[in-house]
């Protein structure tokens, strides 16, 4: 399935300043991310919960690969750490006549995690089939495409360690769907362009190479 709608050049001049819509895609971004509180949080709709998980997943990035924090040492530390303050905050409640602090019994309940972990499972299996589909080579320009961006991240994993590429997955999926949603109509403009090059490009390989390369006759052999 092609990533752009248009099936020939003709179609693609005649359309060149017709906003088409990143991978075809029929829906909202909002109900592509599942609809529900996921989606606003990625797209910052719930600003105050996105802020804090940015600002303390950046916080716990800077712990572990800037001051170099050893992640139990960092879990411990946190640890004592709040069960001081509470135990501070408990005590002086009784002399100062402070309201004692309340331990939630539930700080998430079973439902987001369900709705996470479902969220989860369908993006996977979607994500799963479009790489299936792009490597039958049903649409070539769409697979060098892919080609040439994973190699990209492969390059770009070598000089990255693991914790420095999740921290960059988790900023990136908290920015560019919000900014893609604020310029929607612009990156898709410019991407249905770029898309239409590169068919352009593929064709022109296509005739001048490919067609060119001699291709052997399969002959059938008798058994004996």
């Amino acid at each position: 399935m092609p990533i752009f709608m248009g099936s020939s050049d003709s179609e693609d001049e005649r359309t060149i300043h017709k906003t088409t819509k990143l991978f075809t895609r029929q829906r909202s971004i909002h109900s592509i991310f599942g609809g529900g509180k996921v989606a606003d949080i990625l797209l910052w709709r719930e600003p105050k919960i996105a802020a804090t998980l940015v600002i303390g997943v950046s916080l716990l990035w800077f712990l572990m690969e800037v001051v170099e924090y050893n992640f139990i040492t960092l879990i411990c530390h946190a640890s004592m750490t709040s069960m001081l303050i509470f135990f501070i905050w408990s005590t002086a409640s009784d002399f100062l006549n402070w309201e004692r602090p309340i331990i939630p019994e539930v700080v998430l309940d079973e439902s987001s995690f369900k709705q996470l972990a479902r969220s989860f499972h369908v993006r996977f299996n979607q994500i799963l089939a479009k790489l299936l589909d792009i490597a039958c080579g049903r649409d070539p320009p769409l697979f060098f495409l892919t080609t040439i961006s994973l190699y990209i991240i492969s390059i770009i994993g070598t000089y990255f360690n693991f914790m420095n590429l999740l921290f960059i997955g988790f900023v990136s999926m908290h920015t560019l769907p919000v900014m893609y949603e604020m310029y929607e109509d612009d990156v898709d403009r410019v991407a249905g362009k770029l898309m239409r090059r590169m068919r352009k490009l593929y064709k022109k390989v296509d005739s001048n190479v490919l067609s060119k390369i001699p291709r052997g006759t399969v002959k059938n052999k008798k058994l004996t």
